[in-house]
């Protein structure tokens, strides 16, 4: 089984080699790697071709309309069975995440899995996010929250049906995970890490662009639990009501990072 892995990147000169690296260094042997840089003008060219030596690779470098055009990109290059998205800066947790992640969909034939990702803070902190089943079920996109995309591998088919919505700037993903929530894809929790996630805040330094496309996303697929959505906003957006909130998200979802 064939899998795409696509690298998006743009001006990452000083992280871009340690996720070429954790691709290079998987246990499993038959990869696709695609690399899309969006016109980068630093040292990232010379460190990506660095960093591949001979290894083999699709690559492209021009500009792009955003994140989501250049994943777009890759997806029309990819020609795996199975597509996962490890952008600049994160990796894979370990040597063996693909290796174990093939043989999951061996045994399951879901049309995406998806494990947890371990958040990789500024500070050097480190948090492991569970994904467990309930993560891909309507309720939990009701809250407010999505798999992060990083934590899954999705049959290429899926895109060539749906490609991500470029009209978006950062929910396109969401978008996507629930456009196939309601056409029916199978999900399956693998239950073990997948990458480290270099956490850097985007949706929180764009929070007006943020609500605004979560919440046209509820309104795309599940209207009738739009008053659901907007209570857990409401939420969000008092200090007191937001603290009780987050504390029962760690509960739930939040482990300890330090041994990950």
């Amino acid at each position: 089984m064939k899998i795409s892995v696509i690298t998006v990147c743009f001006q990452a000169e000083r992280t871009i080699a340690k996720t070429i690296e954790s691709v290079k260094y998987q246990t499993y042997q038959d990869i696709e790697y695609i690399i899309v840089d969006g016109g980068s003008s630093d040292g990232t060219m010379a460190v990506i071709e660095e960093t591949l030596g001979d290894y083999p690779k699709k690559f492209i470098s021009e500009p792009d309309r955003g994140i989501y055009d250049a994943m777009n990109k890759g997806i029309s290059l990819a020609e795996g069975e199975y597509i996962h998205f490890l952008n600049a800066g994160d990796t894979y947790h370990d040597i063996h995440v693909i290796e174990r992640t093939v043989s999951q969909i061996e045994k399951t034939g879901a049309d995406i899995v998806y494990g947890d990702i371990v958040y990789l803070y500024p500070d050097g902190s480190r948090e492991r996010r569970n994904y467990d089943s309930k993560c891909s079920r309507q309720v939990y996109y009701l809250t407010g929250d999505c798999i992060n995309h990083q934590a899954m591998f999705a049959k290429r088919r899926l895109f060539e049906v749906d490609l991500f919505d470029t009209g978006l700037k950062i929910c396109a993903d969401r978008d996507w995970m629930m456009k196939k929530s309601k056409k029916k894809a199978v999900f399956y929790a693998m239950k073990f890490p997948v990458c480290i996630y270099s956490y850097d805040g985007v949706s929180v330094l764009h929070k007006d662009d943020y609500n605004r496309e979560a919440a046209l996303c509820i309104r795309r697929y599940y209207p009738l639990g739009y008053p659901v959505f907007a209570v857990f906003e409401f939420m969000r957006n008092n200090r007191v009501l937001a603290g009780v909130l987050h504390e029962v998200y760690r509960i739930l979802f939040i482990r300890d990072g330090k041994k990950c």
